[in-house]
């Protein structure tokens, strides 16, 4: 059971190779959020597979290292496809790494202004690997439920595109809530 490929992958570098972006209309990006919530579909597939007992916990880590590896800079010779693809890019590790952490069981029981300010402070000294891991912590707490609040992030942060991964998996999963109530 392959729950994300290489030529789904493929398939959005074409699109975005295909897209007219620009930065004075925002609604062009809309192919880079459009490929992230893909991704974040793709991974709710595999906690629906895991909770229906199809697929272990040890499948489903092995399939989200799996989606990490397909992974890759891409150059489509346009300076803003390119920063955009690299930020959606930095989003899908972060909403990867949310769920593997998910899978393994690896909760904070810090709530999420802590673990922003942990993330910020990291940052600020460079410590991006564990600034990341405060995130992806983050991304496990919105999975398991918890509600994702409004956070004040500095615009000048990498943790911007992160935070972006997490609020990818916070909105597929209140729409997943509304599609269930109205079943």
């Amino acid at each position: 059971m392959e729950f994300y490929s290489e030529a789904r992958l493929n398939n959005w570098i074409k699109k975005i190779e295909d897209s007219e972006i620009s930065e004075d209309d925002a609604s062009s990006f809309a192919v880079f959020d459009q490929m992230l919530e893909d991704m974040v579909i793709a991974c709710f597939s595999l906690l629906r597979a895991v909770k229906e007992r199809e697929i272990k916990k040890t499948d489903a880590i092995r399939e989200i290292q799996k989606i990490f590896s397909l992974l890759k800079i891409y150059d489509f010779n346009d300076e803003l496809k390119n920063d955009l693809y690299q930020f959606t890019l930095e989003s899908i590790r972060a909403v990867l790494m949310s769920f593997q952490y998910f899978f393994e069981g690896k909760f904070s029981k810090k709530g999420f202004d802590a673990l922003l300010a942990d993330a910020i402070k990291k940052e600020k000294k460079g410590d991006y690997e564990s600034s990341f891991d405060a995130l992806a912590r983050m991304g496990a707490k919105v999975i398991k439920g918890e509600q994702l609040p409004e956070l004040d992030v500095p615009e000048d942060s990498i943790i911007l595109s992160w935070l972006d991964g997490i609020d990818a998996i916070n909105s597929v999963f209140e729409l997943s809530r509304i599609d269930a109530s109205t079943e």
